[in-house]
């Protein structure tokens, strides 16, 4: 995957938020092919492995290197995903092969632009690394016969030093209330909602729990769905 310039981290507060308090909220630049990314979640496979039987939730998974000063990200061989059940009791303990990102999405100028800013943001608060990034691309349905669950095993760490989740887009549905948890007591620190293609990210690190709130259809809708792009980021040289 090509490079691209290491977004610069401008927002004191955030940064400090993130070294402190383990999360900051921040706006991404739109970048030129947005909406050719964005129309790429219309191509994502069921995910087979829902331990509730839900039928909610299609998704690609694919992994990168990313360089934490220069924020240049590479295509990894793509491989199952795991999670074992301390970390995951729904769906974890099993290998879980999905269906790779399409080159588009890998190749993309917007892709590119969400590794450079999470990058910016790991070299402020542990600089000097290179990162190993687990990447979904999840859409959550509703219908009126099922709820969609964006977190189904409910509140939760995902095992990984930092976390990013990319809003792409909501259509026809509501609920879906991200919101981060403190590990020790457990006390809400932050709640937010996402309604329209903000291209939004938000992080969290391995101190915080989050959770989703469900997805229901919006008043005379069939059918709705919210997308994210979620990467979880492991340190691979410290």
């Amino acid at each position: 995957m090509r490079g691209t310039a290491l977004t610069n981290v401008s927002d004191a507060q955030n940064v400090a938020s993130l070294r402190t308090k383990g999360y900051a909220h921040s706006k991404l630049d739109l970048a030129s092919d947005w909406e050719l990314f964005a129309e790429s979640w219309d191509n994502l496979r069921p995910d087979t492995y829902m331990a509730d039987g839900g039928e909610y939730r299609v998704r690609r998974y694919s992994e990168f290197s990313v360089n934490g000063t220069t924020g240049a990200a590479n295509l990894l061989p793509h491989v199952a995903y795991r999670q074992e059940r301390d970390v995951n009791h729904l769906n974890g303990g099993i290998d879980r092969l999905y269906e790779p990102f399409e080159s588009r999405v890998v190749d993309s100028d917007a892709l590119a632009r969400a590794f450079a800013t999470s990058a910016a943001y790991l070299e402020a608060v542990r600089p000097g690394r290179t990162w190993k990034a687990q990447c979904f691309q999840n859409r959550i349905m509703s219908t009126p016969n099922e709820i969609g669950h964006p977190a189904p095993e409910g509140v939760h760490r995902d095992g990984v030093d930092f976390v990013l989740t990319l809003f792409v887009d909501r259509v026809g549905a509501q609920g879906g209330v991200s919101s981060v948890y403190t590990l020790r007591t457990r006390a809400c620190w932050q709640k937010r909602s996402w309604r329209s293609p903000e291209n939004t990210s938000s992080s969290t690190i391995r101190k915080l729990m989050h959770g989703v709130t469900g997805l229901s259809l919006e008043e005379g809708q069939e059918i709705g769905h919210r997308d994210v792009l979620i990467a979880m980021f492991t340190v691979v040289e410290d």
